[in-house]
């Protein structure tokens, strides 16, 4: 049987994760919406989530937005997980490739940012910015936290439906397989105008001490012919980078 409030604490994290999926400022109606609930569930909710400091709500449009204790939170996992040490080596990265070097981590179906370096050069072409969060299948870097160890069939299955970005988007599990077998002989992933046009995007996992990614780096950048060609010089250096961040951010022994 389920703990009692399971459910109750079940639903909260679900607000949680709207709010940030969101542009912005929601209203209970919308959040509602998203979660398939009544309004007056979700106000009882984020009444409760808003005094605890996890929600605040705009006084002037009732709109809710994410509050200051996750913040908090927020600084607290990058310090428990020791993200903030991994920033000079990112520095480095984006200097020596020109690029968005950026580090994720695994959230369910996408790889979350945990810290980036935006590139200092910003083409007309492209946007640099590096979002919060992107699909596995459509990422260099959510690649690189499939492809080790090597996932179960029923793991790339419950990935589904694969949603297409570009035209050039793997949308199946049979495609997904062969790129991650692949990427797994050469020793790094490669996401090629899959999540945007002109984008390209180069991954190695992080491994943590079972083998397995525990994290990815990678360095995003804009996709030209010559970009496309220094695939393996960017490889190298990033895999130089995950080995250093190893030893700083993967603890050896019992947590």
């Amino acid at each position: 049987p389920r703990p009692a409030g399971a459910q109750t604490v079940e639903r909260a994290f679900d607000l949680l994760r709207v709010l940030r999926a969101l542009p912005g400022p929601a209203s209970a109606a919308d959040i509602a919406r998203h979660m398939d609930l009544n309004v007056s569930a979700v106000h009882r909710m984020a009444r409760a989530m808003e005094h605890a400091g996890f929600l605040e709500q705009d006084p002037a449009t009732r709109r809710y937005r994410l509050g200051t204790a996750i913040a908090g939170l927020n600084r607290t996992l990058h310090h428990q997980r020791r993200f903030d040490l991994a920033r000079p080596e990112l520095r480095r990265l984006s200097e020596l490739t020109s690029g968005s070097a950026v580090l994720a981590l695994r959230d369910g179906r996408e790889a979350l940012v945990v810290a980036d370096l935006p590139a200092q050069w910003a083409p007309d072409d492209w946007d640099t910015t590096v979002t919060n969060s992107v699909p596995l299948h459509a990422s260099a870097f959510g690649k690189a936290l499939l492809a080790w160890p090597r996932p179960s069939d029923e793991d790339l299955a419950a990935l589904a439906p694969f949603e297409r970005f570009t035209e050039r988007t793997i949308t199946t599990a049979a495609r997904l397989r062969a790129e991650l077998d692949a990427a797994v002989e050469r020793g790094y992933t490669v996401a090629s105008r899959e999540l945007r046009p002109l984008q390209l995007s180069v991954a190695v996992p992080v491994l943590g001490q079972d083998g397995g990614s525990y994290l990815a780096l990678g360095v995003g950048t804009t996709w030209t012919r010559n970009a496309a060609a220094r695939t393996r010089t960017l490889a190298r250096h990033l895999q130089d980078s995950a080995r250093r961040l190893r030893s700083v951010l993967v603890l050896e022994g019992p947590h």
